[in-house]
């Protein structure tokens, strides 16, 4: 378990060792509480979780906004699809699963508000980040200043190679050459530092983006990755709440 702990969140990054597989958290009874399953146990206990809030990931763009208890009381986890999560509740956790793409936690420390986000390639060309910044500004009168953002464990440009067909998704990308490094066995993709130019276009300054936990899941072999195992691999969640 990595957790990073701060005097007003929590952050749980998981591993292959969570054992977590789509067919076991997307079937869940409607009766049982997510909480409940056996891997979940610990995390509930070491981040003081009241509930806990997944969507159904479908590499876009949109998520959901939790402001309110009774909104929460009408939620299951994974019944609406969306790629982002933003709350300014306590003990509730908000999570996304991954295998490769990217979890992007945002902290606005000022109105105490979190946000996570699924970022693998396809939301990340999309701009995704950006838009969640943008979703807290309006919503919670976020400002740049007062936002950290963590990222957790993805695939890094070490391994993660792509195909010439994949430029055609980055036509409009000025610093392309930036973020694609051809090599002798083809071309690689840094889909963390795709994203940290992005953020920092916003006026977000890299010294307030934490890279500590951006592990390698192609290279390490304690995270699942599709892209070393195939579509059937697990997930590992990425977490975080306020406290």
């Amino acid at each position: 378990m990595l957790l990073h702990s701060h005097p007003m969140f929590k952050i749980y990054f998981g591993d292959a060792r969570d054992k977590l597989f789509k067919q076991q958290y997307l079937n869940l009874p409607p009766d049982k509480n997510i909480l409940e399953m056996e891997q979940l146990a610990t995390l509930k206990k070491a981040m003081s979780l009241e509930s806990l809030m997944f969507l159904n990931q479908v590499h876009g763009t949109d998520g959901l906004i939790i402001n309110s208890e009774d909104q929460l009381q009408n939620l299951r986890p994974f019944s609406k699809d969306g790629d982002f999560i933003i709350t300014n509740l306590k003990h509730v956790g908000i999570g996304v699963m991954t295998a490769d793409c990217l979890p992007i936690i945002f902290f606005d420390k000022r109105n105490q508000v979190i946000a996570v986000v699924h970022a693998g390639w396809k939301g990340s060309v999309s701009h995704i980040a950006t838009k969640v910044v943008g979703h807290m500004q309006k919503n919670f009168n976020t400002k740049i200043e007062d936002l950290k953002v963590i990222f957790g464990p993805s695939a890094k440009v070490c391994c993660y190679k792509v195909t010439e067909d994949f430029l055609e998704h980055l036509e409009d990308v000025e610093f392309l050459e930036r973020v694609i490094h051809r090599r002798e066995d083809g071309l690689y993709f840094d889909l963390p530092l795709f994203n940290m130019i992005l953020l920092g276009d916003l006026g977000i300054k890299k010294e307030s983006i934490l890279f500590k936990y951006n592990d390698c899941t192609i290279c390490d072999n304690s995270f699942y990755s599709c892209r070393r195992q195939g579509k059937y691999s697990g997930c590992q969640m990425s977490v975080v709440c306020l406290i």
